[in-house]
């Protein structure tokens, strides 16, 4: 029965796959008492931003379905695609696939996913969502619903600033004096935060430079760009501004120094306005955001929702009923207000979400403008996880190194040139 299977899943470590596709086998879709129960694992069960609006959204759905549970739990970020992906490469995927958007394509090219066209044709989604939706399209298909699409912001410490004597900047060059100002001056503050250690957020950090100069990793045909004297240009101001970057910190920790009041700039997604409505009263007051200062807005998408490719009907009907729920004006308007960014469907900032969360306006305005920091390239986007570390590696040869950016440069061409597929 799925109620075994559930408890089998969520008791057995990600080591132990091969076990839990056996004992899924010959599972029906239904429990004991006639309830189907959807499986649904995802890395924001517990975040404080995120997990209001799945409740909510859940609650609802077990309303309109009696007969469905969907069991929704936490699995920590930082092993989530590792897990999902041995799940998948064992044929015991989950019921719901909630996964980070830049991967979905990856799952999508190896026959993972379930194509959604039929489903999204009864809809109004593809006239009434961010382009950025068309990252969730591969050979021709879409296989997602995108969840959130962004552009990046500036967030600074406006008084850190003005005792620099620096103005918030606007290029990347003011970006550079601002931060060195800042750092330049006594104490333990420092103009600018990052993830400084070996860490997937490096790719998204580093291509935002990168995504900001007008530049990229790839052309759509599939040409690697990455030592182009744009994208060197990228790599040097990259390298010169986290020169200011406190050493051997990840993201969280950035986070931290910054609503402490000793970071005084970094460039995140609108989801860090929720931790800086957190930060003390005497730090508060004084951080603002800011579009970022690139001429290109760099933007990404952040998580999406799938239906496993070969779900039984019963399960792949109602897992769509649940994305289509989630698609429904209602409830992108709710997503919007409890999560404080926008979502993707046309309209969903009200007047209200505006009154409570000002900064909706530009973070709009920053989605609509974004260029995705996602690889343009079909070899480079079903094989993600490999660009991704190969562009950290070479943020770290940046940060850690003395390595003339030239050099730095050929590396990572010659790495995207060979990112091939398993």
């Amino acid at each position: 029965m799925i109620a075994l299977r559930r408890k089998l899943r969520r008791g057995l470590a990600v080591a132990a796959a091969a076990v839990l596709l056996a004992a899924a086998g010959g599972c029906g879709p239904s429990t004991e008492d006639g309830k189907l129960v959807l499986e649904f694992p995802s890395w924001q069960a517990d975040d404080e931003s995120f997990s209001p609006f799945w409740h909510e959204l859940i609650a609802a759905y077990e309303d309109a379905h009696p007969d469905v549970d969907i069991d929704f739990y936490q699995v920590p970020f930082d092993s989530f695609v590792a897990q999902q992906t041995t799940r998948f490469a064992a044929g015991d995927p989950p019921d719901i696939v909630h996964l980070p958007s830049s991967n979905a394509v990856e799952f999508a090219a190896r026959g993972w996913l379930a194509p959604l066209d039929e489903w999204l044709a009864g809809t109004d989604v593809l006239g009434t969502w961010t382009q950025l939706q068309e990252q969730m399209k591969w050979d021709g298909h879409y296989y997602g619903l995108l969840l959130l699409g962004y552009g990046y912001a500036l967030f600074y410490n406006e008084q850190l600033l003005q005792q620099a004597g620096v103005q918030v900047p606007k290029t990347p060059e003011q970006l550079l004096t601002a931060a060195r100002a800042v750092s330049a001056k006594q104490g333990d503050s420092f103009g600018f935060g990052a993830t400084t250690v070996q860490n997937p957020d490096n790719y998204t950090e580093l291509t935002s430079f990168l995504v900001g100069n007008h530049a990229s990793w790839s052309e759509p045909d599939g040409t690697i760009t990455a030592d182009t004297e744009r994208a060197r240009t990228a790599l040097e101001q990259y390298r010169e501004v986290l020169a200011t970057a406190p050493p051997g910190i990840q993201s969280q920790q950035r986070n931290e120094l910054f609503l402490n009041g000793q970071i005084a700039m970094l460039i995140d997604g609108p989801f860090l306005l929720s931790e800086v409505e957190g930060a003390s009263p005497e730090v508060r007051e004084h951080l603002k955001v800011t579009a970022p200062p690139f001429d290109v807005v760099p933007g990404g998408v952040s998580n999406s929702l799938h239906i496993p490719a070969g779900a039984e009907p019963e399960v792949a009907d109602a897992v769509w009923d649940f994305v289509e729920l989630a698609s429904q004006p209602r409830w992108q308007e709710r997503y919007t207000q409890l999560t404080g960014v926008p979502a993707p469907r046309e309209g969903s900032v009200t007047g209200q979400a505006l009154a409570e969360t000002p900064e909706l306006e530009l973070f709009a305005r920053l989605a609509d403008e974004a260029v995705d920091i996602f690889p343009e390239s079909p070899q480079l986007r079903r094989n993600y996880g490999r660009v991704g570390d190969a562009v950290a590696a070479a943020a770290i040869r940046l940060i850690a190194t003395d390595l003339p950016v030239a050099q730095v440069a050929q590396s990572l061409q010659r790495d995207l040139e060979g990112v091939g597929d398993d």
